[in-house]
């Protein structure tokens, strides 16, 4: 009987913080968008121009904001660079120095997506982005479908992607 007490303690504190971690996600990304999303043209920092209008035509995209100064994010850019090479990607790296040093610092630490350059936050700002790491799913109508804040898992944002196309 011990066990089953132990048990069920263990889901208690499980659900416990599944909802302050969702809570605490929620609050951080309240201020970002609903409904249609910014529009959202720039250069990458390789100079490359970034569309998300011509993008959802393909298929969902995630929009992750991020700093080289994160801490969360240095957990949750690796799952973000993984995703990247099956599907749509923009990351937009906030007040993280120039175009080079955002790029040395995506080399250094194997980061393979693409980044538009944030260095005073402008673009950040226009989304409501109040903290790092934040991700936004766009669907194919140009709708943002989910948000969240801090960390998160490589299957947790797939399965965000995955319901965005359906």
């Amino acid at each position: 009987m011990k066990w089953r007490s132990a048990v069920w303690s263990l889901t208690k504190f499980i659900l416990l913080a599944a909802v302050i971690v969702s809570a605490v996600s929620w609050y951080h990304s309240r201020n970002m968008p609903q409904g249609q999303a910014p529009d959202l043209l720039a250069p990458d920092i390789n100079g490359r121009l970034i569309s998300l209008q011509k993008m959802t035509e393909k298929g969902p995209v995630l929009i992750y904001f991020w700093a080289t100064w994160c801490g969360y994010c240095r957990v949750v850019s690796p799952a973000v660079s993984d995703l990247s090479e099956d599907h749509q990607v923009i990351t937009i790296a906030l007040q993280s120095g120039t175009p080079d040093e955002v790029a040395t610092y995506q080399q250094k630490h194997n980061l393979k997506f693409r980044t538009i350059n944030d260095p005073a936050g402008a673009l950040s700002n226009s989304w409501g982005l109040k903290v790092t790491p934040s991700i936004a799913i766009v669907d194919t109508e140009g709708n943002v479908s989910a948000v969240t804040s801090g960390m998160t898992s490589k299957w947790g944002l797939k399965t965000r992607l995955w319901l965005a196309d359906r």
